[in-house]
């Protein structure tokens, strides 16, 4: 059931490999247009055809290894289906630009929310943390996404019921995103380290992450991770990310490090 909030347009991926196993199917949503929604789906089928594309292949057998092997895509309430163009994808070869449906889709943003999860008792637990989404979701939505881990603090108290019934928001932001490098290159993973003072809240801090960049950032590329740091940590004291405008940068360090980026592209 779709949140008020929510986009109106979901598509449906089927993975035809997997039919009618648990991860046989899942929903991508966000889209705010169906055009939008009918992009991503034509793209995403386009893309499953090219990748069992063979130099030489007839048609014929192309069509019946996609059925065995492809994607299918249909928008939920909308007469949309990848595969009604399927005799076009498999006679005319698609480009790459055709087939990127990984930027077609709805871009998942950064939030951060900090809740008091109450039980039918008006007993209490704070759940909440970083998360990301295709868009702000409201109250139940929150609910939802923080349950289980309402529900383990609720037993690690030793509460019960521990069942979440509501829920009150003590703060919720939206934070900005890491930059984007260039498509097609070499990534490295940096740590970056900064320590920095807000006089107006009277805090200073340090705050330090591992981003995803092709060689040691400089300029925009480093301003962006910094700030982002420095919004993270005023998002978890509660003043709010915009106060990172605020803050003044005492000193930074860039590393190069084996661990995994701390901020996903995707």
């Amino acid at each position: 059931m779709a949140e008020p909030d929510e986009p109106p347009f979901t598509v449906l991926v089927y993975d035809m490999a997997r039919t009618g196993e648990p991860d046989g199917e899942h929903m991508v949503r966000g889209f705010e247009t169906l055009d939008a929604a009918t992009s991503y789906a034509i793209a995403r089928v386009r893309a499953s055809v090219e990748e069992l594309r063979k130099p030489g292949i007839a048609a014929e057998a192309l069509q019946k290894l996609w059925h065995i092997y492809g994607e299918d895509c249909s928008v939920l309430n909308a007469n949309v289906r990848g595969s009604d163009l399927l005799d076009d994808f498999i006679a005319t070869p698609a480009t790459e630009a055709e087939c990127n449906w990984r930027m077609l889709a709805p871009r998942l943003r950064r939030f951060r929310a900090s809740l008091l999860i109450s039980n039918e008792k008006n007993e209490s637990v704070w759940a909440g943390g970083f998360f990301r989404s295709t868009y702000k979701l409201a109250r139940d939505g929150l609910l939802e996404r923080f349950r289980d881990d309402a529900i383990a603090a609720f037993k690690a108290k030793n509460i019960e019921p521990a069942e979440p019934t509501k829920l009150m928001v003590a703060s919720y932001f939206e934070l900005p995103d890491p930059p984007y490098p260039p498509p097609g290159v070499a990534l490295r993973s940096w740590k970056v380290e900064v320590d920095f003072v807000c006089h107006d809240v009277k805090f200073g801090g340090d705050a330090a992450g591992v981003f995803a960049w092709p060689q040691e950032p400089t300029d925009w590329a480093l301003r962006t991770m910094q700030f982002l740091l420095m919004a993270d940590m005023m998002a978890m004291r509660g003043d709010g990310p915009d106060w990172a405008n605020d803050c003044d940068i005492l000193s930074v360090k860039v590393t190069e490090t084996d661990a995994a980026a701390d901020y996903p592209l995707d």
